[in-house]
């Protein structure tokens, strides 16, 4: 069985559309974790049927007494994998639709493979399936092997962003030294459709991304993050394909 964690901000529309799109009758159970501290999020706010609203905890963040205005999707990720009960886990963010049958896919690959990362077509910008990103949403992990790479980085918080590029790198480094099982599922595809809708400026960030990350690893890179390492960005390069 699958736990699916979605993480959400202020997209009720496109939160209940992933959830529609979620048609698997392997998934035990659907864990949301919303961040806008000014507005709880309820199950009032979820159009689903009787039988999936059973399957659905909803974490606000006065449940973990978080109060001022953050990016806190890295914390999120790791208390995702700290309370699901299942070995499998599932990573969503809100505007991202899945084809059919896609989390069924990650289901039979994860009886293999440590990881998967399904398909993503980031819809406002082009209709292929990307094979440049290292994506923060549609990739699906055993619990032991997230727990192993030492789980996300909770200091890309005080970035609001950069923490996919660091937690992608691990995971090539730590399945290349260990032969450990990873896939890539293109035809497992999640189309994501929004921007984002937290404040992205320099001067809200408590730290650079880049000058850390490159401190952490010991890296000598330029240019933006988005441009590092194109031989992990291409899963076709270092993945097993399943389709």
């Amino acid at each position: 069985m699958l736990t699916i964690a979605i993480f959400t901000y202020k997209r009720i529309k496109n939160l209940n559309k992933c959830l529609k799109s979620i048609d698997s009758k392997n998934v035990s159970e659907i864990l949301i974790f919303n961040d806008d501290e000014t507005l709880s999020l309820t199950l009032d706010d979820i159009n689903l049927d009787d039988n999936n609203e059973k399957l659905i905890k909803i974490f606000n963040p006065q449940d973990f007494n978080f109060k001022n205005r953050e990016f806190r999707k890295p914390i999120y990720l790791n208390k995702a994998v700290s309370l699901c009960k299942n070995e499998f886990i599932l990573f969503s963010d809100d505007d991202g639709v899945f084809s059919k049958g896609a989390i069924n896919q990650h289901i039979n690959a994860l009886s293999t493979f440590d990881f998967s990362a399904g398909g993503v077509i980031r819809s406002k910008f082009f209709s292929r399936i990307s094979t440049s990103i290292l994506q923060g949403t549609n990739y699906a992990f055993r619990k032991s092997f997230f727990k192993i790479l030492g789980g996300y980085d909770e200091i890309f918080s005080q970035s609001m962003g950069g923490g996919d590029v660091d937690f992608w790198y691990r995971i090539y480094n730590y399945s290349m030294k260990n032969n450990s099982k990873v896939a890539f599922l293109p035809n497992a595809i999640q189309t994501v459709k929004s921007k984002s809708t937290r404040t992205r400026n320099k001067k809200n960030r408590g730290m650079d991304s880049r000058i850390y990350t490159m401190k952490k690893h010991n890296l000598k890179l330029k240019g933006p993050m988005y441009k590092w390492f194109q031989n992990i960005r291409n899963k076709y390069n270092w993945m097993e394909i399943i389709k």
